[in-house]
């Protein structure tokens, strides 16, 4: 393994450790502690999965994780003063943005998507229904009720459903997700509300396509008989 894919996935773990104590430390400013403590963790588990993603299957989808994670870090950092914790984390964010955007990464990662893989909008569905929880938290910045802690806390029983291909986690965002997701709306400032709205539509829509269902349901896990094979030709005939 070489040098610059650790060194790149370092750089987003510890940065995100770094932005969550930046904005898990301060008094109500921009956020509460509770909501503080959702964006946390969806800054940990987002920058953890694309830098295994990095590591490991050395997916193209893990650097484009890793950019949308660093897109919201930067949008973090207009709205936290920059000051104790921030300012580590943010020279750690200009770091992985020249890491994740270099050349360093072309030669390590896959050119092509493993041929057994979920497919995009499946990996969507997933990582979206994980999303629901900091998105909780950038929706109720002032404090997180509980009408809308359980729209977060649905989205981590999907995900952890789906990601055993449960068929019943593709349901509960077809049919669950969106009650759940209105009535949080409800409960929410107008640009919460309207952040919760558009996550919510979007896997509600992921939920209801092919590829989504076929990722952890195949048309046919079973041939219908057993197999057959043609009698060898006798010799001489």
């Amino acid at each position: 393994m070489t040098l610059a894919p650790r060194l790149i996935a370092f750089s987003l773990v510890v940065g995100a450790s770094l932005w969550s104590l930046a904005i898990a430390t301060r008094a109500d400013e921009p956020f509460s502690t509770d909501a503080a403590v959702l964006v946390a963790i969806g800054l940990l588990a987002f920058a953890v999965i694309a830098a295994v993603g990095l590591l490991l299957p050395r997916g193209r989808w893990a650097r484009n994780l890793a950019r949308a994670l660093l897109i919201g870090e930067v949008l973090l950092a207009a709205a936290v003063p920059l000051d104790g914790w921030a300012i580590p984390a943010l020279v750690l964010t200009g770091l992985g943005v020249i890491g994740i955007q270099g050349k360093w990464l072309d030669g390590w990662l896959r050119r092509l998507p493993a041929a057994d893989g979920p497919g995009l909008k499946a990996m969507l569905y997933a990582l979206g229904a994980l999303a629901m929880v900091p998105a909780v938290g950038l929706a109720a910045p002032g404090g997180v009720e509980i009408r809308q802690g359980l729209l977060g806390a649905l989205g981590v029983i999907i995900a952890w459903g789906y990601s055993k291909a449960q068929l019943w986690a593709l349901w509960a965002g077809r049919l669950l997700l969106p009650v759940v997701t209105v009535v949080a709306a409800l409960a929410s400032e107008p640009l919460g509300a309207v952040t919760l709205v558009i996550v919510g539509s979007a896997m509600t829509y992921l939920a209801w396509t092919e590829a989504a269902r076929l990722a952890i349901s195949p048309l046919m896990e079973k041939l219908p008989g057993p197999r057959r094979m043609d009698p060898k030709p006798e010799a001489g005939s």
